[in-house]
């Protein structure tokens, strides 16, 4: 790790340090987006309008994992990152590895839970009669799989924080590829329908592991696996840094989740296959978000902990700004040609693809606030003020959300639903501010001293 510290205080452009950061975790959600997307795509196109709608109502299943995947990764990777700064590689190293177990625990506990009771879950997820066994299906699936899933993204993290970002983009784009051949294999010359998607998107995620593991066993970094014994406070520490990510994330399933519920409620299926396309193209896009966040992280931690906070604030500044020329370049290339990706998934299917293109012109006008308001949650969490990082990422999500999908649909119709999400980007965005300068609201203490 010494290498790395030395390295890293180099003097060197803030903006060239920190694109060789968001660039590989960018890469990374992309990939992991792609399982998702894919998905909807091969089965949009190969399976027709009735499963598309199925896959969208599963969708919150995955990003919840993967949101809980980032509860013990990313908020072990606050610490790890942390320790470094303070050139404390034994306390890095024993998180990493307490971590791991925590991740495991949870993956299996998480897969167990989900199939005894997944009818409640599916009904729960707002799935209509006439698509409840497909939803199951796929479901079910892909349940099997999610601790390998959970890992996928975690060993990605810890690769980051341990200075591989190109080993963990590596493997994640080959794992995506993996799952591309194998969704076209299993829904194709296999004919196994939804469920031959969900086992693509189960099985892509062992590929990716097994190019990431020898990292860990054959100890080439600081971060390896070894014994250790729990120590129950540090656990509750990680997972009190990992709530702000797991709230970013989860905020994706929980924003599908209740827009799914008022489709059910206004629209039906037509609704359900209209906002998969859309949902997909919006997990793309806020991918580039997430993904900046996230590869920021690593360096913001570790400068606050090395005590430089002008640094952090040169690469959040930075971060905004590039966020901010992203989203408005998307809305606008989405406004103008909405008709290109909505057409790759809806094919011939004319109703759906004017139902499509007619919700991303009014749900995707804010993107550019969503690009700040996850980089204003990821920065207050990096430096340790995880309350304001879920408060930003809960307002985004349910807080705002919530009431707004309650009462516009009633008043403006289908159109209600889709302005939903872009309004309660904009009224977030002066909690963030606020929160962002309000100092007090915070942790007591960074990090827990690791002997």
């Amino acid at each position: 790790m010494g290498n790395r510290v030395s390295k890293i205080l180099q003097p060197e452009s803030t903006f060239k340090e920190l694109l060789s950061y968001i660039i590989p975790g960018v890469a990374g959600l992309i990939f992991n987006s792609l399982y998702i997307v894919v998905d909807g795509l091969l089965v949009a196109r190969m399976l027709g309008r009735e499963a598309l709608a199925a896959v969208t109502v599963g969708v919150p299943v995955l990003e919840i994992l993967l949101s809980l995947s980032m509860l013990v990764s990313v908020g072990a990777g606050v610490l790890i990152s942390y320790k470094n700064g303070m050139g404390e590689n034994k306390g890095a190293r024993y998180i990493f590895n307490l971590s791991v177990k925590l991740l495991a625990l949870l993956s299996i506990i998480i897969s167990v839970t989900s199939l005894a009771f997944i009818r409640p879950i599916v009904k729960m997820l707002g799935a209509t009669p006439d698509l409840m066994n497909l939803v199951i299906t796929y479901i079910r699936c892909f349940l099997i799989f999610s601790p390998t899933f959970m890992f996928s993204y975690a060993m990605c993290t810890w690769l980051r924080n341990d200075s591989k970002p190109k080993l963990a983009m590596t493997a994640l784009l080959i794992g995506a590829l993996s799952n591309i051949f194998l969704d076209w294999f299993f829904m194709g010359p296999l004919q196994m329908g939804v469920g031959g998607a969900a086992l693509a998107t189960g099985l892509g995620p062992i590929i990716s592991m097994l190019i990431m593991l020898p990292h860990f066993v054959l100890k080439r970094g600081n971060l390896y696996l070894e014994r250790i014994k729990i120590d129950f406070k540090i656990a509750y520490d990680i997972l009190l840094k990992g709530i702000p990510s797991f709230a970013m994330e989860f905020a994706l399933g929980i924003t599908t989740l209740c827009v799914n519920i008022a489709i059910g409620i206004h629209m039906g299926a037509l609704g359900f296959a209209a906002f998969g396309i859309v949902g997909y193209i919006a997990l793309i896009v806020l991918s580039l978000f997430l993904g900046m966040a996230e590869g920021a992280q690593p360096l913001i931690s570790f400068y606050y902990g090395a005590g430089n906070i002008e640094k952090t604030k040169e690469i959040l500044k930075l971060s905004v700004q590039i966020a901010v020329a992203i989203g408005i370049s998307a809305y606008i290339l989405l406004f103008n040609y909405a008709m290109l990706p909505v057409s790759i998934f809806a094919d011939s299917d004319i109703e759906l693809a004017k139902t499509a293109v007619a919700a991303s012109i009014y749900y995707f006008p804010a993107l550019f606030v969503s690009g700040i308001n996850i980089l204003l949650a990821s920065y207050v969490q990096s430096v340790g003020r995880w309350r304001g990082s879920m408060l930003i990422s809960l307002s985004r999500s349910l807080f705002l959300l919530l009431p707004l999908l309650m009462i516009l649909p009633y008043r403006f119709g289908n159109i209600g639903i889709w302005i939903s999400v872009p309004l309660a980007e904009v009224l977030t965005l002066p909690i963030a501010y606020w929160i962002l300068l309000n100092k007090k609201i915070e942790s007591k203490k960074f990090a827990t001293a690791v002997d």
